[in-house]
């Protein structure tokens, strides 16, 4: 929870009783590596907090090959619904990259909370802006030209580099062959970084 604290305390002063309210009512869940928060199309009636890890959110396309649509990295936050107050399938899967751990809380229990509490209302809105910058970052991805889409991801979300593999990487990017991969590294290597 410490953890959680001091990185919610960077946007808000939470009070003692929303930091009571979210200790007793969320908890600490630990993740293996390839182990899945949610599989396609599954609900969850929960979100979370990543506090350490890795993770991506994944589709299967039509030969049945996993397709990652974006990743998400420490301090982001993480929903097993379409949204905090849908009961429908994120129509995505959850993947852990890596050992993992989150904070983790009933939906009903945290739109309470965020009904209750302004504090918490006010950093579900930061959570939500910061998830939707990310978004048009991976949105933004396959508008570039192949060579510049390496450079770009890892311009904007630095805390990537060197933690996926090359195939993961292909399919994040849209690259089709390592050699369309290796090229936009070559890129990134001679930009000035």
């Amino acid at each position: 929870m410490k953890r959680l604290q001091d990185y919610f305390s960077g946007y808000v002063a939470l009070p003692e009783e929303v930091i009571n309210f979210l200790s007793q009512n969320g908890k600490i869940k630990h993740y293996k590596k390839e182990e899945y928060y949610i599989r396609e199309n599954d609900i969850k009636h929960s979100s979370a907090f990543l506090l350490e890890g890795l993770l991506s959110y994944e589709l299967l396309n039509k030969k049945m090959k996993i397709q990652i649509e974006r990743i998400g990295t420490v301090n982001q936050y993480i929903e097993g619904t379409k949204h905090l107050y849908s009961r429908s399938s994120a129509e995505v899967a959850i993947r852990f990259l890596a050992d993992s751990t989150v904070y983790e809380i009933n939906n009903e229990i945290l739109q309470e909370g965020i009904g209750r509490y302004p504090e918490l209302n006010h950093l579900n809105h930061i959570l939500k802006q910061q998830a939707l910058n990310t978004i048009k970052v991976y949105i933004r991805i396959p508008k570039l030209d192949r060579e510049e889409r390496l450079a770009f991801l890892y311009a904007k979300i630095p805390e990537l580099i060197g933690k996926l593999t090359v195939d993961q990487m292909c399919s994040l990017l849209g690259y089709t062959d390592h050699r369309q991969y290796y090229a936009a590294l070559k890129y990134w290597h001679n930009k000035d970084h």
